[in-house]
């Protein structure tokens, strides 16, 4: 039944649409904390996989203690869909999408911009270097301090500079969205590049059939400016119902299905 809906241009269309919308919105409502707490509280240099040994407990990341089960679920659905978590649930994704929003935006893709889709890739060798050769490196702060943006400003008074890069380039990848469309998840994000390595082997996933003409509908029509089944594809479905030839579906790709970029 989902490829069909995938394939029509019709109300079911429509309710993708809305669904995927909804269950972004939803997901940041239970999510969403847990994301500032990253960004502004953790004390760690890679926030979010270090749960277990966190002394901030008023983060809502403490349900996570049990990190290889929690981190393993994510893991899975990536291998089932690819990178939908990046296009159905993360925050970081509406953050943006609401930030495409913004009238003095440049082009989709401003001169050279597509130069720069290594850096995600950079972005999380970082963050495996700092986890796993340099010892996920902590700062020491009064942890319980009341109030949320006070014990964030504490937090910074304390860090050093490694965890001020990583609040920067943070910040910065996520402001530059207000000029070149998706920047955080197009080209900084490291867990979209880890996710995009687990989409190149997927089950589940958007394709281009055969009938493709290469028309480019569809990266027209993406907020990520990519094609079905390429790189940065999110399985979000916003294509489908661009597609001139019908040829957009959703499930195992069988061979002569075109991309997987």
């Amino acid at each position: 039944m989902l490829h069909e809906i995938v394939a029509r241009p019709s109300l079911r269309l429509r309710v993708l649409y809305w669904c995927n919308r909804t269950m972004l919105f939803v997901s940041t409502l239970f999510l969403g904390e847990w994301a500032l707490y990253g960004v502004f509280r953790c004390p760690f240099v890679v926030p979010f996989v270090s749960c277990q040994n966190c002394p901030v407990i008023t983060c809502p990341g403490q349900a996570a203690r049990m990190f290889w089960g929690f981190w393993g679920v994510w893991l899975g659905v990536a291998v089932l869909f690819g990178k939908a978590f990046c296009g159905w649930l993360c925050p970081g994704h509406l953050v943006n999408r609401v930030l495409t929003l913004n009238p003095l935006r440049f082009g989709p893709n401003p001169v050279g911009v597509a130069n720069f889709r290594w850096a995600k890739y950079l972005a999380l060798a970082a963050c495996l270097t700092a986890w796993f050769v340099l010892g996920q490196p902590r700062i020491d702060v009064p942890i319980r301090v009341g109030e949320f943006w006070p014990s964030a400003w504490l937090t910074w008074k304390h860090a050093f500079p490694m965890w001020d890069l990583r609040l920067l380039i943070t910040l910065g990848g996520v402001a530059l969205g207000l000029v070149v469309l998706m920047c955080w998840c197009r080209f900084v994000c490291p867990f979209g590049a880890a996710l995009e390595l687990a989409r190149k082997f997927s089950v589940l996933r958007l394709f281009r059939t055969a009938q493709c003409n290469d028309c480019d509908r569809c990266r027209q029509v993406c907020a990520m400016r990519t094609r079905p089944d390429e790189e940065n594809c999110t399985n979000c479905g916003d294509c489908a119902g661009s597609c001139p030839t019908d040829c957009i579906r959703f499930g195992v790709k069988r061979h002569g299905g075109k991309g997987n970029s």
